[in-house]
């Protein structure tokens, strides 16, 4: 008797956008440069009134060809689709779903783009972080988060942004990967999306000789010896 197992399904890779004062202008730019069929989903957090409700989904409908919807419950993430917070909410992930709930902390206190990041963190292990425009350090404390899980960090280059601290504080991590202009942040994210697609897609036996390779080059050149990395964990750091 034939038995099929269904295998659960690739979770869709994920985009996270944090940007505060400045952000429309900047996430304007963003996603009218992006491509639209990079096949990740993107999750924008910024600060919003809490009072009042958003028209960020529809400013930023006129900028893509791809769907954004406010998220106000639990959306399965869908690649090539965008999803923004609503006010008065803070999102995190579980499992292919990004869920909204009210705020935990009381105004003051609230991070909403630390929030998401750390959560992207913990229930994915990578997947890219952006910090643009804004004031404060919301974003600081989850990009090192992302950074430790194996995602990569892109940050606006302050002398870019509407307000510089923001992202002057997510450089001030160490952790920031690449710090561009928004044109540079859209090219660097299609460039390491096509470099990791191009490692996976290499057969395990090629891709262990090439990790062999580089190690074995690495330690002529530093004198240190990485064999004790496990294969698996070397080939996703060389595809970051």
């Amino acid at each position: 008797m034939d038995v099929t197992v269904d295998q659960e399904a690739e979770p869709t890779p994920i985009c996270a956008i944090g940007a505060s004062a400045g952000g429309i202008g900047a996430l304007q730019e963003f996603f009218r440069r992006i491509d639209d069929n990079l096949g990740i989903a993107y999750v924008v957090i910024v600060h919003l009134a809490p009072d009042y409700p958003s028209h960020l989904a529809e400013i930023l409908g006129q900028c893509t060809a791809m769907p954004v919807h406010q998220v106000d419950d639990t959306p399965e993430l869908k690649p090539d689709c965008v999803y923004v917070i609503g006010p008065d909410r803070e999102l995190s992930i579980t499992g292919n779903h990004v869920k909204a709930r009210p705020f935990t902390e009381p105004r003051g206190r609230r991070a909403p783009i630390d929030m998401f990041f750390r959560s992207i963190a913990a229930a994915r292990g990578d997947g890219f972080a952006v910090v643009m425009t804004g004031a404060g350090s919301d974003g600081a404390v989850g990009v090192r988060k992302v950074k430790e899980a194996g995602g990569v960090i892109l940050v606006q280059d302050p002398r870019e942004a509407e307000f510089a601290m923001m992202p002057r504080s997510a450089i001030a991590t160490g952790v920031a990967d690449f710090i561009e202009p928004i044109a540079g942040l859209t090219r660097r994210i299609a460039e390491t999306l096509q470099s990791k697609r191009a490692l996976q897609q290499t057969s395990e036996e090629d891709a262990d000789q090439q990790v062999y390779r580089i190690l074995a080059f690495l330690r002529s050149r530093t004198g240190h010896d990485f064999a004790s990395y496990k294969s698996a964990t070397v080939r996703r750091r060389i595809g970051r």
